[in-house]
């Protein structure tokens, strides 16, 4: 049961890596013929291929980034457990922040009782010696 579960999510991860393939290399023949359209027949103005090229860009990297993660981006300064590493570093910053909350808890507990103790003192005090 556990390993047909495995092969449905590396399958899927194949499926998503062979779509991004079919996407770029879509991206790529697309923007040639628009450059080359553009090239011979416009008379060499390309503003409007560069266009398609970034608006499109973002989606593939979209795209990128929903198959791949930032496993393959290191070059550029992604670290890739960065997810991991987060995660670390939230968690502690919870457990600090309860712990933080239990020790105040803990002194106002002790500030509660040190009240009440000084109430008792203040009660058995005769009330003679306020008035002497």
């Amino acid at each position: 049961m556990e390993n047909e579960e495995l092969y449905r999510k590396a399958r899927r991860k194949v499926k998503a890596k062979k779509g991004f393939l079919f996407h770029l290399i879509a991206y790529v023949g697309v923007l040639g013929m628009l450059y080359s359209i553009m090239y011979f027949e416009n008379g060499g103005d390309i503003v409007p291929v560069i266009v398609v090229g970034l608006s499109w860009g973002i989606g593939l990297a979209s795209h990128y980034l929903a198959t791949f993660g930032t496993e393959h981006l290191d070059f550029l300064g992604f670290n890739s457990n960065w997810e991991e590493d987060e995660l670390e570093k939230e968690l502690e910053k919870l457990k600090w922040k309860r712990e933080l909350r239990e020790e105040i808890q803990k002194e106002q507990e002790l500030l509660d009782e040190s009240e009440i103790l000084e109430l008792r003192e203040i009660e058995k005090r005769p009330l003679d010696d306020d008035f002497a």
